[in-house]
């Protein structure tokens, strides 16, 4: 008596079930690339976001961006004070120069103005790295963009006290104009010779950096991702005012130019066309999602077996889905074997 053939080995078909193979070929699903390694080093691989010490890095990075600014102005005292006195002539021609009425007004009401002095010294250092923390913990999906667009209007505001040292004009010799910060110094920790600086950090502040407004950039990046992301109506309000209120503020003190602002949020445009470049390929923020096909296992090509166990495998099938009787069903009762033949025809069979 003949032995039955022998079946076919399962340990290869399940290897490559495990294995996530299809066909035999392709790579094993889950597979690490060199590119996702590099990313998981700058990247936290649960929410997307990057990783602290990529951060801090770019912090560092641009304060001694912004030192090195600062050792070049004031070595340059002269060009910065000449290109002050251009952009007023500039804006008395274009009669823009609203600067000097601020100004003395703002001195007509000393209340005011230490309400304006304490603004200018606190507000651009904590509303900015709240609103950036904000961002990166409550909406990840536009922090990576929202963070690029600060660092490039940074870099660029940067760039432009390097390339255009301007004096404030505060700073003008016999232009008429008040130095707000230095006449109600009393009444803060800031300095008289060096505006919003502390006592004693009078080296730290570049003082001819007015153009472009670093103040305004910020604060009109505050207040877009306020006005656009917070959840109460009076906190959105407050974020379309604080740019106005920051461009007021830095006027009426004899801080900056009006085209000083006006500097200052094109550089913010350009920096937000730049990062929605840089960021238009990229993942979106937060946890990823997968679809459901991806998901799915992929088919596998199992190779047949032959001979009886062929006979016994399609007998098994059919077995498998052909449907259940059920005693007293009428619906399982089998069709009639000739299906051609009419309900006319029993009739006529019956008579």
């Amino acid at each position: 008596m003949a032995a039955p053939p022998a079946e076919p080995a399962a340990a290869p078909v399940a290897l490559a079930v495990a294995a996530g193979v299809a066909g035999g070929e392709g790579a094993p699903v889950g597979t690490e690339t060199r590119g996702d390694r590099w990313r998981r080093r700058f990247r936290d691989p649960k929410t997307r976001r990057p990783v602290w010490w990529v951060e801090i890095l770019i912090l560092l990075a641009l304060y001694y961006c912004y030192t090195g600014t600062r050792g070049f102005a004031e070595g340059s005292v002269a060009e910065a004070t000449r290109t002050g006195e251009t952009l007023l002539r500039w804006q008395s021609a274009m009669h823009l120069d609203i600067e000097l009425s601020l100004n003395h007004w703002l001195d007509t009401v000393p209340v005011l103005a230490v309400i304006c002095c304490y603004y200018y010294a606190t507000l651009h250092f904590i509303v900015t790295p709240t609103v950036i923390l904000w961002m990166h913990r409550r909406h990840g999906a536009s922090y990576s963009r929202a963070r690029w667009t600060l660092v490039f209007t940074t870099l660029l505001c940067l760039l432009g006290f390097f390339l255009f040292p301007t004096a404030p004009p505060r700073l003008l010799p016999n232009a008429g104009f008040i130095d707000t910060m230095s006449r109600f110094s009393n009444y803060g920790w800031w300095s008289a010779s060096a505006s919003a600086a502390p006592h004693g950090l009078d080296k730290v502040a570049n003082l001819y950096a007015a153009m472009p407004s670093l103040h305004c950039a910020w604060a009109l990046w505050c207040g877009l991702l306020i006005a656009r992301h917070a959840r109460w109506l009076w906190l959105r309000v407050l974020g379309v005012l604080y740019p106005c209120c920051t461009a007021f503020v830095v006027m009426a003190t004899a801080n900056h130019y009006i085209l000083d602002a006006v500097a200052g949020w094109t550089v913010l445009a350009v920096s937000a066309a730049a990062a929605i470049a840089l960021t238009r390929g990229s993942p979106r923020q937060g946890l990823a999602t997968t679809p459901a096909d991806d998901l799915a296992p992929a088919p596998v090509d199992l190779p047949l077996p032959s001979g009886a166990a062929a006979g016994a495998v399609a007998a098994d099938s059919l077995a498998a889905t052909a449907p259940t009787a059920v005693p007293g069903d009428p619906s399982q009762v089998p069709s009639p074997t000739n299906p051609s033949r009419s309900a006319a025809g029993g009739f006529a069979t019956l008579s």
